[in-house]
């Protein structure tokens, strides 16, 4: 005696995974640990681009994730020291960045420029002639962008 055929299985598509709203990825998003971590979730698709570039989630990314303490600039960078937890960034950078200045046209004078100021990732230099005080001054900006090197005269 045979044995009874087997079911005929349904061969429709199952239905589609249900997308996952806006707010679902944002709140995911806004838990990734680093921005490394960010950069390579917003690389996957052109929706998870969409959220993480836009500028009320970079808002709340930011707040919750505030740029790291590399160091501080005076006569050159000194960098951030263990046990501090930017210690492995911060030796990258001291090690990537020219804090010569190199890259800055000269000054009208000979001498060689000085940080300023330092606010938000920005550097104001100044060149001014040995012993003219506050009269004669050249400033520049550097701003500094991971890979590019921008500046403009002021």
């Amino acid at each position: 005696m045979a044995s009874p055929a087997p079911p005929i299985s349904d061969h429709r598509t199952p239905p589609p995974l249900p997308a996952l709203a806006d707010e679902i990825l944002e709140e995911i998003f806004v838990r990734l640990p680093t921005l490394d971590a960010l950069a390579g979730a917003s690389t996957a698709c052109p929706s998870f681009h969409r959220i993480t570039t836009d500028r009320s989630f970079l808002r709340r990314f930011r707040a919750l994730h505030p740029s790291p303490v590399l160091g501080f600039v005076t006569d050159g960078f000194h960098a951030a020291e263990a046990p501090h937890p930017s210690t492995p960034v911060a030796r990258a950078l001291a090690l990537a960045a020219d804090f010569s200045y190199s890259f800055v046209p000269a000054g009208r004078w000979l001498t060689p420029w000085h940080p300023r100021d330092v606010r938000q990732g920005r550097v104001l230099l100044e060149c001014s002639p040995e012993g003219a005080g506050q009269i004669h001054q050249d400033y520049y900006d550097a701003i500094g962008f991971p890979g590019k090197s921008r500046s403009c005269g002021l």
